[in-house]
């Protein structure tokens, strides 16, 4: 494995990475939680992202322990920086879509028909409750 300070790891892999957008396959995303100099902010930023768990933790593991050797040599690593992953499941992207979708309808007080709650597909946790009057029957 070889790493750069201030540079995207790189790394040396059976496996070949995957595309972290593909939303039609469960993939194992790694995210390197740092500062973004484009963006001017901290970040979750992808790395890499693997249709196989077994060479997303062998990474996963690798990079933190990269990270914490150069903490432990004295390089000006900030004290938030980071690497995680998840899972995503396939749809995931799309049911992330359509709940903000759905939040930015309610907070502008839209109109929602029922054919557009139909077609949406919404993240886990989020659901919709609707009440009807007599008047709507």
């Amino acid at each position: 494995m070889s790493l750069t300070l201030g540079r995207s790891p790189t790394h040396t892999n059976d496996v070949p990475g995957v595309d972290p957008d593909d939303d039609t396959i469960h993939r194992w995303v790694v995210r390197h939680y740092a500062q973004d100099s484009d963006r001017h902010e901290r970040r979750h930023q992808i790395v890499a992202a693997f249709d196989n768990e077994a060479e997303f933790l062998r990474l996963l593991r690798g990079l933190n322990d990269d990270l914490e050797r150069r903490r432990s040599a004295g390089d000006p690593v900030d004290r938030s920086e980071h690497y995680s992953g998840h899972m995503l499941e396939p749809g995931y992207r799309r049911r992330q879509q359509d709940g903000r979708l759905l939040k930015r309808l309610i907070r502008r007080r839209a109109t929602i028909s029922d054919e557009l709650i139909e077609r949406l597909e919404l993240p886990q946790g989020m659901f919709i409750l609707r009440s009807r009057s007599d008047r709507d029957d």
